[in-house]
């Protein structure tokens, strides 16, 4: 155990790092950010003065060198995830990376591999998973009220600019529906069934050379059936949950970021009752979950390879879309 604070640099001064990590870790006693790199030097020392980080390296390279950070958090695209995750790692730091953790399961293996030889430790940046929304979830599911799950779905739609800037349009970046939204109500369901599923069938909408909107007919152990969606040219924004039991139904509506509002609604035996869960936001509680893995050895709320298996699953889809 250990009473000082993580000290934590950013890799890539991203619009993304701005409430997933600078937003928490100035709230969180257990945290100090230490640094920023950019890919433009001057972007990078811009970023640092307005978020007030105390030190700009001129590179990536120059971060990783910086003996005074433990938690190296990477903010890049995705298709640079792991490099710089296995570059961290050799540098002997801890990495959170955001989601999704890389292009896919060989590059999310080849990490965790480096990570298991290096003995330093790799999260995935699944915020929503920390909410206490979602322990509520699980516990509803666990307690049997809803029967035996025999459906669920999941989707996120959010309408994302089409701007030259923006990477989620761009293939070799790492972009399109699956990869930025999509992962997440696969996560939301692959740990309601704390299952891996099989892809029965999937089909993508391609524009501009990235699927801009995806489904996907999945199957979980027990022949459980669920239904995964993401769009990125939706004209509104939508994230819910929903799940079919023998006794009841549940519905959520932002399980993403419970703490921009959201409703858990259950009809069971016919009865109809709504829960609100209050709790630290989500990416507060993810911080906070790492912190403690890295300062107490305390366990981590997502297991250990969870960021493989949530690469592995993307790559399913894909393969079934046809991608």
């Amino acid at each position: 155990m250990s009473d000082e604070p993580v000290t934590i640099g950013i890799l890539g001064a991203a619009r993304v790092a701005i409430y997933a990590m600078i937003a928490p870790a100035k709230a969180e006693p257990r945290a100090r950010l230490l640094a920023v790199a950019a890919r433009d030097p001057q972007r990078g020392a811009a970023y640092a003065k307005q978020h007030d980080i105390p030190r700009v390296h001129e590179s990536y390279e120059a971060l990783l060198a910086d003996r005074a950070i433990e938690l190296v958090y990477i903010a890049t695209p995705p298709a640079l995830h792991s490099k710089w995750a296995i570059a961290a790692i050799g540098a002997r730091k801890h990495v959170l990376v955001e989601k999704p953790f890389a292009m896919n399961e060989g590059e999310a293996a080849a990490v965790a591999k480096a990570a298991e030889a290096g003995g330093v430790k790799v999260f995935e940046a699944m915020h929503s998973r920390h909410h206490r929304l979602f322990a509520r979830i699980l516990e509803i599911v666990r307690s049997g009220e809803l029967g035996d799950i025999v459906h669920a779905s999941g989707q996120f739609e959010a309408p994302i600019p089409r701007e030259p800037t923006e990477f989620r349009w761009h293939r070799e970046l790492g972009g399109g529906a699956l990869m930025d939204l999509g992962v997440y109500p696969l996560s939301w369901l692959r740990g309601v069934f704390a299952a891996e599923p099989q892809v029965k069938s999937a089909r993508a909408k391609i524009e501009d050379g990235v699927d801009a909107e995806i489904e996907a007919e999945l199957i979980f152990p027990g022949e459980r059936s669920a239904k995964m969606r993401a769009s990125m040219i939706s004209s509104r924004f939508v994230a819910t949950l929903y799940l079919t039991g023998t006794r009841g139904e549940l519905s959520a509506n932002n399980p993403l970021a419970p703490q921009m509002g959201h409703l858990l609604t259950l009809t069971v035996d016919g009865a109809i009752r709504e829960e609100k869960v209050e709790g630290p936001p989500s990416f507060a509680a993810q911080l906070a979950g790492v912190c403690s893995s890295i300062q107490d050895g305390a366990a981590f709320l997502l297991p250990k390879l969870d960021y493989v298996h949530s690469m592995s699953a993307i790559d399913a889809v894909r393969r079934a879309a046809g991608m």
